[in-house]
């Protein structure tokens, strides 16, 4: 079990799912309607890939002594 892989892994994890949630309100015309985005939705899914086989890669090989 590496423990470095693992941690590496989960905090792709987490800024994936951080990536995922973020959103930008923007408001147009004096306040009459506003829009909302998601600015980071492209780096999402690679981030929470990444973190996932990090975490499994770290699990499976060996601590190297």
């Amino acid at each position: 079990m590496n423990k470095s892989l693992i941690i590496i892994g989960v905090v792709l994890l987490a800024i994936g799912i951080v990536a995922g949630i973020f959103t930008t309100t923007q408001s147009h015309l004096f306040g009459l309607y506003s829009t909302s985005s998601i600015p980071y939705a492209a780096y999402t899914i690679p981030l929470f890939v990444g973190g996932i086989v990090l975490i499994i890669v770290g699990a499976v090989t060996g601590k190297k002594e």
